[in-house]
């Protein structure tokens, strides 16, 4: 007899004898009658014991369950006392009175239920037992919707899965490798892959055209709520395409998949880089927030008698101001200075405006010209708040979504926004150039320009809500132009042809142009089911110390293992 899933059974399937199996999820004993429900994957339902016309061996056995212990039960399913319906269950109008059933494994007591708030340590430790609570068999179920939908997608275009190498050569893509010791050449060590980026490109050059995979992905570097040291990326690449077709065929699928979800997107906005970070403060900008966007009012105090401006200005920074169109508490103008400090800023400004009417402590320095221009650029009611220092845009923008967040200003609903043209370089700590997205981004111009530090990329991120959920670009195609993009980062002629010497053959024997995308598998699923943190959606997650207290990985291993990999520890 082949089992229905649970939440298909109902009224309809009263007086009907059925057999399931799963694990007891509670037992309640109400003197004659046993209670207890059973719980699998595709439901729950409540289990009727009648003991009291039971013999002894039932009796006994009913008594026995305990929580988790695995059964297969058979019995007449029925329909529920008025009284006793749980409308929160598919299964709540009917119950199984159970005549037979079979222990098929035990349980030990349990250290916490399925579901239950535990320490990470110790929710890590027993993963077995809250991947059965029904909150991460939803997110399961709903990763592997994802990468379905995924793979009937791509498939429909013609695109091809190609596995890529899970051993491969360590080169500097932003992040430390996870390196693996070479048996048959001592001293020499594998890196597992941060990204398939240069094998993609090398299947383009191979005449590949469209390729997809959804692959893991490792990198070292510490954690945070949206980091796992290995994480899954749905990566494509296509040849002979634009960035247009591009990110209409990523956004296709997106939406595809958040439809699939229930959430109809509304369409994309699109913005290039440096009018996100002059609007939003950020190139990851969340438009669900309900607060005013960023303003430059540099030029109104340029020579301000308010020195703390002036001077500022004079130095070389901007001053930025947004409005908050809600009033402010004495207490809360003194936490969102607070919050300015702890973010950086000197100082904040802040300024109430009612009308033309304008309050601050700082006012009074400023001249009627100054005023008017105030009023003139912030039309509504609210607080102003201003701040200038070197990174005024960014700092304003991280103060800006604090109060939002903290005042519940923020919009219902998802929406997206693909980020376009990035700068193509940056300059790092120490003054040289690195790239923005990474080496192998084509530049918007003439990479042998004499001003490369100025070019724009072909790049586009697509953020959602103000989460990246991921990026791409069309890439460099040609052998000269990616020299050239490493002799601008200060990588010399030895150092990229030990290190990417692979990809600049490929790009050197007929390589079409090319571009793609990757995404965050984990980051778009936390998105689609309102999570807070991807390890919610990974059925085996790190702690914040890249540690995985189910197998206590990772481990030391015997000092054969050592001796055969050519390695021997040491005390620095």
């Amino acid at each position: 007899m082949k089992a229905p899933a649970i939440n298909s059974i109902n009224t309809a399937s009263v007086n009907k004898t059925l057999e399931l199996a799963g694990w007891i999820d509670t037992i309640r004993d109400h003197g004659g009658v046993m209670f207890s429900d059973l719980r699998n994957r595709s439901g729950k339902i409540q289990l009727v014991f009648n003991v009291s016309d039971k013999d002894s061996d039932y009796v006994s056995a009913v008594n026995a369950l305990r929580a988790e212990f695995v059964v297969r039960v058979r019995g007449t399913i029925l329909k529920r006392p008025e009284n006793s319906i749980n409308a929160k269950l598919p299964t709540g109008e009917v119950e199984m009175v159970v005549e037979s059933f079979d222990v098929l494994n035990e349980a030990l007591p349990l250290p916490f239920y399925p579901g239950e708030k535990v320490g990470d340590e110790t929710e890590l430790k027993y993963r077995f037992l809250d991947l059965k609570s029904p909150l991460m068999m939803r997110n399961m179920e709903a990763v592997d919707r994802i990468m379905r939908i995924t793979r009937e997608y791509f498939s429909s275009l013609g695109f091809w899965d190609v596995p890529t190498p899970m051993l491969t050569k360590s080169t500097p893509e932003g992040a430390r490798d996870y390196l693996v010791p070479s048996r048959t050449k001592p001293g020499a060590f594998f890196a597992l892959p941060q990204s398939p980026q240069l094998f993609k490109q090398v299947l383009m050059a191979s005449g590949v055209e469209r390729y997809y995979q959804i692959t893991r992905c490792f990198r070292d570097e510490d954690l945070r709520a949206d980091r796992q040291p290995e994480f899954t990326q749905i990566d494509m690449e296509m040849s002979f395409a634009t960035s247009s077709e591009i990110m209409e065929t990523v956004w296709n699928l997106v939406e595809r998949i958040f439809a699939d979800f229930n959430h109809k997107l509304p369409k994309a906005v699109f913005m290039k880089f440096d009018e996100a970070a002059s609007l939003y403060g950020t190139d990851k900008p969340d438009m669900s927030l309900d607060i005013g966007l960023l303003s430059d009012i540099t030029e109104i105090f340029r020579k301000s008698e308010f020195k703390v401006f002036s001077s500022s200005v004079e130095s070389g920074n901007k001053i930025a101001a947004f409005l908050c169109g809600s009033d402010f508490s004495r207490k809360e103008l003194d936490d969102a200075v607070d919050d300015a400090k702890k973010l950086g800023a000197g100082g904040l400004v802040w300024i109430k405006k009612t009308g033309d009417e304008l309050k601050s402590p700082v006012v009074k320095l400023f001249n009627d010209e100054e005023k008017a221009a105030l009023r003139q650029k912030f039309p509504g009611d609210g607080v102003i708040f201003a701040g200038s220092t070197k990174d005024s845009f960014a700092l304003m923008g991280e103060l800006r979504k604090i109060l939002a967040q903290r005042r519940g200003m923020k919009k219902d609903g998802f929406f997206p926004m693909w980020v376009v043209e990035a700068p193509l370089f940056e300059k790092n700590a120490a003054g040289r150039l690195q790239a923005v997205h990474h080496p192998f981004t084509a530049p918007i111009g003439d990479i042998f320009s004499d001003a490369p530090a100025s070019l724009k990329s072909h790049s586009y991120d697509l953020v959602i809500n103000g989460e990246e959920i991921g990026g791409g670009s069309v890439r460099i195609h040609k052998a000269k132009e990616q020299r050239k993009v490493f002799e601008i980062m200060g990588i010399s002629e030895q150092e990229y042809t030990e290190k990417f010497g692979f990809l600049l053959d490929a790009l050197s024997y007929g390589c079409p142009p090319h571009g793609g995308f990757a995404f965050g598998m984990e980051r778009l699923a936390v998105k689609l089911l309102g999570l807070d943190s991807i390890r919610d959606v990974i059925a085996f997650p790190k702690t914040q110390n890249a540690f995985c207290p189910l197998t206590h990985a990772p481990d030391v291993v015997s000092a054969r293992q050592l001796r055969e990999l050519g390695l021997k520890l040491t005390d620095e």
